[in-house]
């Protein structure tokens, strides 16, 4: 992996791998994430692009979202929104639920994610570069002391 200027997260592919005789590097698979879409939660960096890629590993998931949000005023919680594949259907296969939750905190150093089921069709759709993290925590203002939205 490379990080562009632009904080733009790709991997290399030397032109000695290709058999055709390119002669130039090429960037395999485009943009794989960026270096900012890092997120801090109770300490954990928490980066978008990890959930994806095990919240993917499910084939009953049809859509997510990530939300970050401030309980109490003072506590920053984690949870991910999904969408069944057949939500009309029996509610959800198994322990999905309880099974993602457990691959995640795995996976993030013991980091506790709610995970919900969202309505059908409830998650926004996207294509091509995917914004599924909404940050609703509060922060403190660095003069007034007081919280406001991030």
């Amino acid at each position: 992996m490379l990080r562009y200027r632009t904080r733009d997260l790709v991997r290399r592919v030397p032109a000695a791998t290709c058999a055709c005789g390119r002669g130039f590097d090429i960037y395999d698979g485009g943009i794989r994430g960026r270096v900012d879409d890092m997120k801090v939660v109770r300490g954990t960096n928490v980066y978008p692009r990890a959930i994806e890629q095990i919240v993917r590993r499910w084939p009953e998931i049809a859509e997510f979202q990530v939300r970050l949000y401030t309980v109490e005023g003072i506590r920053d919680e984690i949870e991910v929104l999904i969408e069944c594949t057949d939500q009309e259907a029996d509610g959800v296969p198994g322990d999905l639920l309880g099974d993602l939750g457990r691959e995640l905190a795995e996976a993030h150093e013991g980091l506790r994610f709610g995970v919900r089921i969202a309505e059908a069709n409830s998650l926004p759709r996207f294509e091509l570069k995917a914004k599924r993290l909404v940050d609703d925590r509060q922060v403190w203002g660095a003069t007034t002391g007081e919280r406001k939205a991030m």
